[in-house]
Protein backbone atom coordinates (compact mmCIF):
# COMPACT_ATOMS: atom_id res chain seq x y z
CA UNK A 1 0.00 0.00 0.00
CA UNK A 2 1.39 3.32 -1.06
CA UNK A 3 0.90 6.37 1.05
CA UNK A 4 0.60 9.80 -0.57
CA UNK A 5 3.28 12.11 0.58
CA UNK A 6 1.80 15.39 1.82
CA UNK A 7 2.84 18.50 -0.21
CA UNK A 8 4.94 21.06 1.49
CA UNK A 9 3.17 24.30 2.19
CA UNK A 10 4.45 27.35 0.31
CA UNK A 11 4.08 30.96 1.41
CA UNK A 12 1.39 32.90 -0.46
CA UNK A 13 3.81 35.39 -1.99
CA UNK A 14 6.28 32.77 -3.24
CA UNK A 15 6.33 32.25 -7.10
CA UNK A 16 4.92 29.05 -8.50
CA UNK A 17 8.06 28.24 -10.50
CA UNK A 18 11.35 27.43 -8.84
CA UNK A 19 13.46 30.39 -8.03
CA UNK A 20 16.25 29.29 -10.37
CA UNK A 21 13.84 29.51 -13.34
CA UNK A 22 12.37 32.94 -12.62
CA UNK A 23 15.33 35.11 -11.76
CA UNK A 24 19.01 35.49 -12.28
CA UNK A 25 21.47 35.13 -9.45
CA UNK A 26 24.74 36.82 -10.00
CA UNK A 27 28.04 36.52 -8.32
CA UNK A 28 31.04 38.68 -8.70
CA UNK A 29 34.34 36.92 -9.09
CA UNK A 30 37.52 38.32 -7.65
CA UNK A 31 38.59 39.76 -11.03
CA UNK A 32 35.40 41.86 -11.10
CA UNK A 33 33.62 40.02 -13.94
CA UNK A 34 29.88 40.04 -13.56
CA UNK A 35 28.63 36.75 -14.96
CA UNK A 36 25.64 34.42 -14.24
CA UNK A 37 26.06 32.09 -11.36
CA UNK A 38 23.99 29.44 -13.16
CA UNK A 39 23.29 28.52 -16.78
CA UNK A 40 19.49 28.29 -16.24
CA UNK A 41 17.24 29.76 -18.97
CA UNK A 42 15.18 32.77 -17.78
CA UNK A 43 11.37 32.40 -18.01
CA UNK A 44 8.95 35.33 -18.10
CA UNK A 45 6.28 35.48 -15.44
CA UNK A 46 2.90 34.10 -16.63
CA UNK A 47 1.18 37.50 -16.28
CA UNK A 48 3.75 39.18 -18.53
CA UNK A 49 3.58 36.38 -21.11
CA UNK A 50 -0.23 36.69 -21.27
CA UNK A 51 0.01 40.48 -21.64
CA UNK A 52 2.47 40.19 -24.54
CA UNK A 53 0.31 37.56 -26.24
CA UNK A 54 -2.80 39.75 -26.03
CA UNK A 55 -0.86 42.79 -27.28
CA UNK A 56 0.38 40.82 -30.29
CA UNK A 57 -3.15 39.70 -31.15
CA UNK A 58 -4.48 43.27 -30.84
CA UNK A 59 -1.72 44.64 -33.09
CA UNK A 60 -2.42 41.94 -35.68
CA UNK A 61 -6.15 42.77 -35.68
CA UNK A 62 -5.39 46.49 -36.11
CA UNK A 63 -3.12 45.80 -39.06
CA UNK A 64 -5.79 43.64 -40.72
CA UNK A 65 -8.42 46.38 -40.21
CA UNK A 66 -6.08 49.02 -41.64
CA UNK A 67 -5.42 46.84 -44.68
CA UNK A 68 -9.17 46.38 -45.21
CA UNK A 69 -9.65 50.16 -44.89
CA UNK A 70 -7.01 50.83 -47.54
CA UNK A 71 -8.67 48.31 -49.88
CA UNK A 72 -12.08 49.94 -49.31
CA UNK A 73 -10.67 53.41 -50.05
CA UNK A 74 -9.10 52.17 -53.27
CA UNK A 75 -12.42 50.57 -54.29
CA UNK A 76 -14.39 53.78 -53.62
CA UNK A 77 -11.82 55.94 -55.38
CA UNK A 78 -11.92 53.79 -58.51
CA UNK A 79 -15.70 53.26 -58.53
CA UNK A 80 -17.35 55.13 -61.42
CA UNK A 81 -19.52 58.11 -60.47
CA UNK A 82 -23.28 57.44 -60.85
CA UNK A 83 -24.57 59.06 -64.04
CA UNK A 84 -28.28 59.14 -63.18
CA UNK A 85 -29.73 61.22 -60.36
CA UNK A 86 -33.19 62.33 -59.33
CA UNK A 87 -33.86 66.05 -59.08
CA UNK A 88 -36.14 67.74 -56.54
CA UNK A 89 -39.03 67.72 -59.01
CA UNK A 90 -38.72 63.96 -59.50
CA UNK A 91 -37.03 64.15 -62.89
CA UNK A 92 -34.29 61.60 -63.56
CA UNK A 93 -31.31 63.26 -65.19
CA UNK A 94 -28.06 61.95 -66.62
CA UNK A 95 -25.12 63.75 -65.03
CA UNK A 96 -21.39 63.42 -64.69
CA UNK A 97 -18.52 65.58 -63.40
CA UNK A 98 -17.46 68.23 -65.90
CA UNK A 99 -13.92 69.57 -65.97
CA UNK A 100 -13.57 72.52 -68.33
CA UNK A 101 -9.79 71.99 -68.42
CA UNK A 102 -9.92 68.28 -69.31
CA UNK A 103 -13.16 67.53 -71.18
CA UNK A 104 -13.25 68.32 -74.88
CA UNK A 105 -15.70 70.97 -76.08
CA UNK A 106 -17.96 68.40 -77.83
CA UNK A 107 -18.24 66.52 -74.52
CA UNK A 108 -19.22 69.77 -72.81
CA UNK A 109 -21.88 70.38 -75.48
CA UNK A 110 -23.34 66.89 -74.87
CA UNK A 111 -23.36 67.49 -71.12
CA UNK A 112 -25.09 70.85 -71.64
CA UNK A 113 -27.90 69.42 -73.80
CA UNK A 114 -28.44 66.26 -71.75
CA UNK A 115 -28.78 68.36 -68.61
CA UNK A 116 -30.81 71.35 -69.81
CA UNK A 117 -33.29 70.05 -72.40
CA UNK A 118 -34.98 67.59 -69.98
CA UNK A 119 -35.51 70.45 -67.51
CA UNK A 120 -37.09 72.65 -70.18
CA UNK A 121 -39.48 70.00 -71.51
CA UNK A 122 -40.48 68.36 -68.21
CA UNK A 123 -43.60 69.76 -66.52
CA UNK A 124 -45.12 68.85 -63.16
CA UNK A 125 -46.90 71.93 -61.72
CA UNK A 126 -45.35 71.51 -58.25
CA UNK A 127 -42.38 73.17 -56.57
CA UNK A 128 -40.23 72.04 -53.67
CA UNK A 129 -41.30 73.91 -50.54
CA UNK A 130 -38.54 76.51 -49.89
CA UNK A 131 -39.54 76.72 -46.21
CA UNK A 132 -38.98 73.00 -45.63
CA UNK A 133 -35.30 72.37 -44.80
CA UNK A 134 -35.72 68.65 -45.51
CA UNK A 135 -36.82 69.32 -49.10
CA UNK A 136 -39.46 66.59 -48.83
CA UNK A 137 -42.63 68.67 -49.15
CA UNK A 138 -44.10 70.52 -52.12
CA UNK A 139 -46.19 73.59 -52.85
CA UNK A 140 -48.40 74.38 -55.82
CA UNK A 141 -46.54 76.06 -58.67
CA UNK A 142 -48.14 79.48 -59.35
CA UNK A 143 -46.88 79.29 -62.96
CA UNK A 144 -45.85 82.12 -65.28
CA UNK A 145 -48.24 83.42 -67.97
CA UNK A 146 -46.75 83.11 -71.48
CA UNK A 147 -48.48 84.06 -74.73
CA UNK A 148 -48.66 81.35 -77.38
CA UNK A 149 -48.46 82.07 -81.12
CA UNK A 150 -52.25 82.00 -81.49
CA UNK A 151 -52.58 84.68 -78.82
CA UNK A 152 -53.77 82.41 -75.99
CA UNK A 153 -52.38 83.05 -72.55
CA UNK A 154 -50.80 79.82 -71.26
CA UNK A 155 -49.63 79.13 -67.72
CA UNK A 156 -46.01 78.02 -67.98
CA UNK A 157 -44.32 75.87 -65.25
CA UNK A 158 -41.85 77.96 -63.26
CA UNK A 159 -39.06 75.37 -63.47
CA UNK A 160 -39.30 75.30 -67.28
CA UNK A 161 -39.63 79.09 -67.52
CA UNK A 162 -36.38 79.49 -65.59
CA UNK A 163 -34.55 77.55 -68.32
CA UNK A 164 -35.42 80.02 -71.10
CA UNK A 165 -31.98 81.63 -71.31
CA UNK A 166 -30.39 78.52 -72.73
CA UNK A 167 -31.77 79.99 -75.98
CA UNK A 168 -30.00 82.80 -77.78
CA UNK A 169 -31.82 86.14 -77.79
CA UNK A 170 -33.09 86.07 -81.41
CA UNK A 171 -35.02 82.83 -80.81
CA UNK A 172 -35.75 82.90 -77.05
CA UNK A 173 -39.23 84.47 -77.19
CA UNK A 174 -40.16 82.37 -80.24
CA UNK A 175 -39.18 79.13 -78.49
CA UNK A 176 -41.20 80.03 -75.37
CA UNK A 177 -44.24 80.71 -77.57
CA UNK A 178 -43.80 77.39 -79.38
CA UNK A 179 -43.55 75.43 -76.13
CA UNK A 180 -46.55 77.30 -74.68
CA UNK A 181 -48.55 76.43 -77.80
CA UNK A 182 -47.60 72.76 -77.46
CA UNK A 183 -48.68 72.74 -73.82
CA UNK A 184 -51.95 74.45 -74.68
CA UNK A 185 -52.70 72.05 -77.56
CA UNK A 186 -52.11 69.05 -75.32
CA UNK A 187 -54.08 70.54 -72.37
CA UNK A 188 -50.89 70.20 -70.32
CA UNK A 189 -51.57 73.36 -68.32
CA UNK A 190 -55.01 71.99 -67.41
CA UNK A 191 -53.43 68.78 -66.12
CA UNK A 192 -50.35 69.71 -64.13
CA UNK A 193 -51.67 72.76 -62.29
CA UNK A 194 -54.39 70.65 -60.66
CA UNK A 195 -51.81 68.37 -59.02
CA UNK A 196 -52.14 68.18 -55.24
CA UNK A 197 -48.88 69.16 -53.48
CA UNK A 198 -49.90 67.02 -50.50
CA UNK A 199 -49.76 63.90 -52.72
CA UNK A 200 -46.88 64.39 -55.20
CA UNK A 201 -46.72 60.67 -55.94
CA UNK A 202 -50.19 60.92 -57.48
CA UNK A 203 -49.28 63.86 -59.71
CA UNK A 204 -49.57 63.84 -63.49
CA UNK A 205 -46.12 64.53 -64.93
CA UNK A 206 -44.91 65.22 -68.47
CA UNK A 207 -41.30 64.13 -68.91
CA UNK A 208 -38.69 64.55 -71.61
CA UNK A 209 -37.23 61.10 -72.27
CA UNK A 210 -34.12 60.89 -74.47
CA UNK A 211 -33.97 58.00 -76.92
CA UNK A 212 -30.58 56.81 -75.74
CA UNK A 213 -27.50 58.98 -76.06
CA UNK A 214 -27.64 62.06 -78.25
CA UNK A 215 -25.58 62.30 -81.42
CA UNK A 216 -21.94 63.34 -81.07
CA UNK A 217 -21.66 67.08 -81.91
CA UNK A 218 -20.38 68.11 -85.32
CA UNK A 219 -18.62 71.47 -85.59
CA UNK A 220 -20.27 73.42 -88.43
CA UNK A 221 -18.30 76.62 -87.91
CA UNK A 222 -15.84 78.04 -85.40
CA UNK A 223 -17.41 77.75 -81.94
CA UNK A 224 -20.73 76.32 -83.26
CA UNK A 225 -21.93 72.69 -83.26
CA UNK A 226 -24.87 70.73 -84.63
CA UNK A 227 -26.32 67.90 -82.56
CA UNK A 228 -29.12 65.50 -83.56
CA UNK A 229 -31.39 64.99 -80.54
CA UNK A 230 -34.19 62.40 -80.46
CA UNK A 231 -36.58 62.26 -77.51
CA UNK A 232 -40.24 61.86 -76.52
CA UNK A 233 -42.41 63.89 -74.18
CA UNK A 234 -44.32 61.27 -72.23
CA UNK A 235 -47.30 61.77 -69.94
CA UNK A 236 -47.13 59.79 -66.70
CA UNK A 237 -50.44 59.53 -64.88
CA UNK A 238 -51.34 57.72 -61.64
CA UNK A 239 -54.58 56.56 -63.29
CA UNK A 240 -52.68 54.56 -65.93
CA UNK A 241 -52.86 50.80 -65.59
CA UNK A 242 -49.88 49.25 -63.86
CA UNK A 243 -47.37 47.84 -66.33
CA UNK A 244 -48.85 49.73 -69.30
CA UNK A 245 -46.29 51.96 -70.98
CA UNK A 246 -47.47 55.52 -71.44
CA UNK A 247 -47.65 56.73 -75.05
CA UNK A 248 -45.65 59.84 -75.96
CA UNK A 249 -47.84 62.93 -76.41
CA UNK A 250 -45.14 64.64 -78.50
CA UNK A 251 -41.88 63.75 -80.14
CA UNK A 252 -38.69 65.73 -80.37
CA UNK A 253 -36.40 64.86 -83.29
CA UNK A 254 -34.39 67.94 -84.15
CA UNK A 255 -31.00 69.25 -85.12
CA UNK A 256 -29.96 71.52 -82.28
CA UNK A 257 -27.34 74.17 -82.99
CA UNK A 258 -25.19 75.18 -80.04
CA UNK A 259 -22.59 77.92 -79.86
CA UNK A 260 -20.23 79.21 -77.22
CA UNK A 261 -21.52 82.15 -75.18
CA UNK A 262 -20.30 84.42 -72.44
CA UNK A 263 -21.12 83.20 -68.94
CA UNK A 264 -21.63 86.86 -67.89
CA UNK A 265 -23.77 88.34 -70.68
CA UNK A 266 -24.75 92.00 -70.68
CA UNK A 267 -28.50 91.43 -70.47
CA UNK A 268 -31.10 93.00 -68.15
CA UNK A 269 -28.41 94.84 -66.19
CA UNK A 270 -31.02 96.83 -64.25
CA UNK A 271 -33.29 93.84 -63.54
CA UNK A 272 -31.60 91.69 -60.90
CA UNK A 273 -34.20 88.91 -60.98
CA UNK A 274 -33.93 88.43 -64.74
CA UNK A 275 -30.17 88.87 -64.60
CA UNK A 276 -30.00 85.93 -62.16
CA UNK A 277 -31.98 83.84 -64.64
CA UNK A 278 -29.61 84.89 -67.43
CA UNK A 279 -26.61 83.81 -65.36
CA UNK A 280 -28.29 80.49 -64.56
CA UNK A 281 -29.10 79.87 -68.24
CA UNK A 282 -25.58 80.73 -69.45
CA UNK A 283 -23.54 79.16 -66.66
CA UNK A 284 -22.47 76.23 -68.88
CA UNK A 285 -20.98 78.63 -71.43
CA UNK A 286 -23.30 77.64 -74.30
CA UNK A 287 -26.57 78.76 -75.88
CA UNK A 288 -28.93 77.19 -78.42
CA UNK A 289 -29.25 79.50 -81.43
CA UNK A 290 -31.37 77.26 -83.71
CA UNK A 291 -33.54 74.14 -83.57
CA UNK A 292 -34.46 72.54 -86.90
CA UNK A 293 -36.99 69.66 -87.03
CA UNK A 294 -35.79 66.54 -88.82
CA UNK A 295 -38.02 64.96 -91.46
CA UNK A 296 -41.19 66.21 -93.17
CA UNK A 297 -43.42 65.15 -90.26
CA UNK A 298 -41.74 67.68 -87.93
CA UNK A 299 -42.68 71.04 -89.41
CA UNK A 300 -42.67 72.79 -86.02
CA UNK A 301 -40.80 71.89 -82.79
CA UNK A 302 -42.58 69.24 -80.75
CA UNK A 303 -45.91 68.90 -82.58
CA UNK A 304 -48.31 67.00 -80.28
CA UNK A 305 -49.44 63.61 -81.53
CA UNK A 306 -53.13 62.85 -81.93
Amino acid sequence: MFLLKPRKKRPANQPALPTELTEYTHSVDPQGDDRPASMSVPVLPPQLSLFLLRSSVAIAVMLVLQALGVIALVFVATKPVPDLVQQDNGVMQRVRPLDQQVDSVPDQVVHFLEGRLPRLYTWIGLLVNPDDPTGLSYIRDPGVPVKARNGDQVLFPTTAYNEQFIFDEPIRDKMLMDIAGMMNAGSVDKQIFTNNPAHPSLATVYRFILRGKIQYPKEVSTGRWRVRVAADIVRFSPTAALGIKEKPIAEFVQDVYVRKASQIPQLFIHDQKRQDLVWYGRKDGFVIDAMVPVGPAQETPGVPRN
